[in-house]
């Protein structure tokens, strides 16, 4: 008898035959106990420049375990690295969504707004970012970076910083 799990599975290994290829050299009884395992393949195909082979698995892995914010982070990510900010977007809110108090999140979803040019979208992500770090006060470095960001697009737009 198929199971869901088989049968998303099945369905995403005709869209993804790269995927297919990766985790059933490693795992050809692929479950759900080594999701993990198939997360470090991706991640080391990442590492390695393998950005359509890390979308596929990172897709699939997002697919069979949705409630996992880090298979949509590195999707996202993934999705960036191949300058498809659009995409990473979309994928970036799945992540937001899971847990709206990761920074990490904000700031790259200003990022790809930012690449996008879109910088009233960059501009709100990166007031998210500042006052995320306010409330729990992690990741310094990406609240420094959201306030320089901020100002050079308040400056852009011609107005005025709250200490002028």
């Amino acid at each position: 008898m198929e199971t869901e799990f088989d049968r998303i599975l099945r369905q995403h290994f005709q869209a993804h035959p790269v995927a297919q290829k990766i985790l059933l050299d490693h795992f050809p009884n692929l479950d759900h106990s080594h999701l993990d395992a198939a997360y470090e393949i991706a991640q080391d195909l990442l590492k390695h420049k393998k950005y359509d082979d890390a979308e596929s698995v990172f897709y699939f892995l997002a697919m069979m375990d949705h409630f996992e914010q880090r298979y949509w982070k590195a999707l996202a990510v993934t999705l960036e690295e191949q300058k498809k900010y659009n995409e990473a977007l979309g994928i970036y809110l799945a992540a937001f969504f899971l847990d709206p108090m990761d920074i990490e999140v904000t700031s790259a979803m200003a990022d790809c707004c930012l690449a996008l040019g879109d910088r009233e979208g960059a501009k709100e992500f990166l007031e998210q970012t500042c006052e995320i770090f306010e409330m729990n006060g992690k990741r310094k470095d990406l609240a420094c970076r959201a306030e320089v960001f901020l100002e050079m697009i308040q400056h852009k737009n011609g107005e005025k910083n709250e200490n002028d």
